[in-house]
């Protein structure tokens, strides 16, 4: 007698189109969250945050570093924030919104999902921000927002560096 494997197979792929997908995994076309970045997207950001003075004449300055590689390559999303008191790695994922790119927290550079002080500040898949492609590179802030007076929630800040 000769078996098929077709009924099995028609079962495991429907096993598969039942299960749900996790809340933030997948764009509004339908594409998955993934760590590096679409073609046209690719590449080197900065934006440089001057907040002012200390008390003291201190610089206030932090300076962003987004780097966006290949969505094949891992820790292709990175996020380095170094400066006055400040000094992290994020590790991120990318989806896009129509034209705009969304970052997504997805853990800190050592693996973990909790800073150096155990503290959550981000969840996995915490919307940071949003970069949108027009005359000026427009980021919306959302979960991550510089420290300080006079940072609207949009604007020019992200500069392409290469």
């Amino acid at each position: 007698m000769r078996m098929t494997t077709i009924p099995v197979r028609l079962t495991v792929l429907a096993l598969l189109a039942s299960l749900s997908v996790p809340a933030g995994a997948q764009d509004r076309a339908g594409g998955p969250a993934q760590e590096g970045a679409p073609k046209d997207w690719q590449g080197r950001y900065r934006y440089e945050h001057a907040a002012g003075r200390t008390a003291g004449g201190t610089d206030i300055v932090v300076t962003y570093d987004l780097v966006l590689l290949p969505p094949d390559v891992s820790d292709g999303c990175v996020l380095t924030v170094r400066g006055f008191q400040a000094d992290e790695t994020l590790r991120c994922r990318t989806r896009r919104e129509g034209q705009d790119l969304a970052l997504t927290f997805d853990r800190y550079g050592d693996g973990r999902t909790v800073n150096r002080y155990g503290v959550a500040v981000y969840k996995p898949g915490q919307p940071l921000f949003t970069l949108a492609k027009g005359g000026a590179l427009v980021t919306r802030w959302q979960g991550l927002k510089p420290d300080g007076q006079g940072v609207a929630d949009r604007g020019a800040y992200f500069k392409r560096v290469r």
